[in-house]
């Protein structure tokens, strides 16, 4: 059924990432300017701002971890492959957050703006939000899961 508990944490996660592709992830200082890292691209933080780097990569991820959830939302008939396309975006949110906060800011950036100092926006957080509510919602699948075939067994 389409009104179980892990549907909505699916849809949940599935919002959050979307909202998530569309604001920024933090702003970089150095000596001289300010720039404003979203998901897509490292720009100077002024109006039609110089792009410094793209940072495509987390927007990608972020965009394609919105539609898994959403996929995930209408495999509700078959739960065995709903608990793995949660697990493998599980994974992929890991990898999500290890780039946004430790690869860019630590290796890759430092190389083009050197002296910089990092600080994350609200926003950055709305990438943990989505794994918490993806982790219920493979509870919950694999528990209906159980439950299901406890009752085929009684049959």
């Amino acid at each position: 059924m389409i009104q179980r508990i892990q549907t909505l944490l699916l849809l949940i996660a599935a919002i959050c990432f979307t909202v998530a592709c569309f604001m920024p992830v933090g702003t970089i200082s150095t000596s001289e300017i300010y720039y404003v890292v979203t998901p897509w691209v490292l720009k100077e933080n002024i109006p039609d701002g110089l792009v410094i780097y793209p940072t495509y990569f987390i927007g990608m991820l972020q965009a394609m971890l919105a539609i898994i959830s959403l996929v995930a939302v209408f495999l509700y008939k078959k739960r065995t492959t709903q608990s793995k396309v949660c697990t493998a975006a599980i994974i992929i949110n890991f990898v999500l957050i290890i780039v946004m906060l430790w690869v860019y800011p630590g290796s890759i950036l430092p190389n083009k703006l050197p002296g910089m100092e990092m600080e994350y926006s609200l926003f950055a957080l709305l990438s943990i939000l989505p794994l918490i509510c993806l982790y219920l919602a493979n509870k919950y699948i694999i528990r209906d899961e159980k439950m299901v075939r406890a009752a085929d067994r009684l049959r």
